[in-house]
């Protein structure tokens, strides 16, 4: 019932733009409670095809694929990276396309298009402004959320990736790219200039900050193969920053590559992947000091979310079908799987 209420909006709203030319009218073509109770998954689509897409999933299970394409002319592109909601808008970084789309959370009508290079994850800093990191420009671009453009940019690390905000800083995972890098850059918000630097470990891919203001990087270490031989390695770590200065570092075992780091809503929880070809999820709670052996959900996700007290993890399959995503509770038992878009990357949580 709810699911069909959601389409005879969307219905009404299709209507209401056919009318209307102007995407700055949008405010005025308001449907409010389309995409309120459930979550999003972003869907890379396959490289160089142009079938990234979002799904939606509500708080039934319900699932609705293509959600920005089925309301708009177009459809979202090559590589759908991330989503993130900021205000009453979602952003949508789409890699391959080199551009961020800007739609209204509750419709997915578009409100705007930003060009960018290559850009990963979006952060909000203030209500007038939000970074993005680009890989294409190895730095920050700087968005104006009044206008949705790009006022400027910051040199950070080499393929900077996961970022938060806490403190009055940003911090940024410069993973490397296609190459090497072993550092966090930490920017001062309101002057928007790196202030430091921090050396954590090889390929740091994601970063939280917890309920006491800690920031949390995880790094996946890096190994170099001759004919698939493996010529040198470097493990990961999980890194504590209090003050802008390293004060924890727990190594994982050499030949693991952990990733996705994500945090509980009330800011206690990490949960991450991790082990070598087959990945688990551990959770690590913040006060303790080593890390997790015990396995939470033992299954290899290609992104990793939580929610609401819940774990979601996304399998991309084959890479060419559609993929899935997991629901679980805290304690790591299963309560549905839903079919979403080719190859689930991550989730958008409203």
């Amino acid at each position: 019932m709810k699911k069909n209420l959601r389409k005879i909006g969307m219905f009404a709203l299709a209507i209401t733009v056919l009318s209307s030319c102007k995407k700055d009218n949008i405010d005025d073509i308001y449907v409010a409670g389309n995409y309120e109770d459930g979550y999003f998954v972003t869907n890379e689509g396959n490289f160089g095809t142009g079938n990234g897409s979002i799904s939606f999933v509500d708080e039934y299970g319900a699932v609705e694929n293509d959600v920005f394409a089925s309301i708009n002319s177009f459809a979202l592109g090559d590589v759908v990276q991330s989503m993130n909601i900021i205000g009453s808008r979602a952003y949508i970084l789409v890699n391959g396309s080199s551009k961020i789309e800007v739609a209204s959370v509750d419709s997915m009508y578009s409100v705007a298009t930003i060009d960018a290079v290559s850009p990963r994850y979006i952060a909000k800093v203030s209500d007038n402004k939000a970074y993005v990191t680009d890989w294409g420009i190895n730095g920050v671009q700087v968005i104006d959320l009044l206008t949705n453009t790009i006022s400027s940019t910051i040199a950070c690390g080499t393929g900077p990736e996961g970022i938060t905000v806490a403190n009055g800083f940003a911090y940024v995972c410069n993973v490397g790219g296609w190459g090497l890098d072993n550092t966090v850059s930490v920017i001062n918000t309101t002057t928007d200039a790196v202030e430091t630097t921090l050396i954590v470990g090889d390929k740091p891919n994601s970063v939280v900050v917890d309920v006491n203001g800690a920031v949390w990087v995880l790094t996946g270490g890096f190994t170099e193969y001759d004919d698939w031989n493996v010529v040198s390695e470097t493990a990961g770590n999980l890194v504590k920053i209090v003050n802008n200065t390293i004060e924890e570092t727990y190594a994982f075992a050499l030949g693991n590559h952990p990733q996705d780091l994500v945090i509980d809503d009330a800011g206690t929880t990490l949960y991450y992947s991790d082990g070598s070809w087959s990945k688990a999820v551990y959770a690590f709670d913040v006060n303790d000091t080593e890390l997790p052996t015990t396995v939470l959900i033992d299954k290899s996700f290609y992104g990793l979310g939580v929610h609401g007290g819940y774990v979601y993890g996304t399998d991309a399959v084959d890479f060419t079908q559609s993929g899935w995503s997991y629901k679980y509770t805290a304690d790591g038992t299963i309560i549905d799987s839903v079919q979403v878009g080719i190859i689930p990357g991550g989730y958008c949580f409203n």
